[in-house]
């Protein structure tokens, strides 16, 4: 199998199709995520595949989320369909550096927002937009950041998992998760509990 890092313009190209809020490489804070994303679900992602783009430069993975739950908003679809830059497809791989990446039978919280002229939707602020949920042995479904992100073999985070292994026993319930979204949306100042998660 063929593994290369997306090359400095196919990785321009692909950042361009980004709002310029998230197309920097910076942290940003919980509250501007929450109230820029367009939707925040809670969901299981039922499967992925990746593909070319059209002119056969970029290599996108599609994923399927089934929805559970939606924060912030009514309702909304039963299932979405969420794009990512990078993926393997006959045996060539692509990896956009510190891109999220998504697996199928992941138990997830997305912060989502649309990609520009498509109805698809893609993870916001890349990997800050990303929460694996995790069931406590109280019943209690917890939040910890996703550890995992493209390109991390090869830059030697293996401390960042090992320091984010400890943060998911304890994680932040969900509860507290959706209080914060809805004060973030209402304009309100929360907690920074979301960093630790980071």
């Amino acid at each position: 199998m063929t593994r290369r890092s997306l090359s400095l313009l196919t990785l321009l190209l692909a950042l361009t199709a980004l709002p310029l809020s998230a197309s920097q490489f910076m942290e940003v804070s919980f509250d501007q995520v929450a109230r820029e994303s367009a939707l925040i679900v809670r969901g299981t992602v039922s499967e992925t595949w990746s593909a070319w783009d059209d002119a056969h430069e970029v290599i996108f993975t599609y994923a399927t989320v089934r929805v559970h739950r939606y924060f912030g908003e009514a309702t909304g679809p039963d299932t979405l369909l969420v794009r990512e830059v990078g993926g393997t497809v006959d045996g060539y791989t692509q990896e956009a550096i510190g891109f999220p990446v998504i697996r199928s039978g992941e138990d997830v919280v997305l912060m989502l927002a649309k990609w520009e002229n498509s109805a698809d939707f893609r993870i916001h602020a890349y990997n800050q937009g990303k929460f694996l949920v995790r069931q406590r042995m109280d019943g209690i479904e917890t939040l910890i950041s996703d550890p995992v992100r493209q390109g991390e073999a090869r830059l030697h985070t293996r401390d960042r998992v090992t320091a984010n292994a400890a943060v998911e026993e304890t994680g932040l319930a969900i509860e507290e998760f959706a209080k914060m979204v809805e004060d973030a949306r209402a304009g309100h100042e929360g907690p920074a509990k979301i960093e630790k998660l980071q």
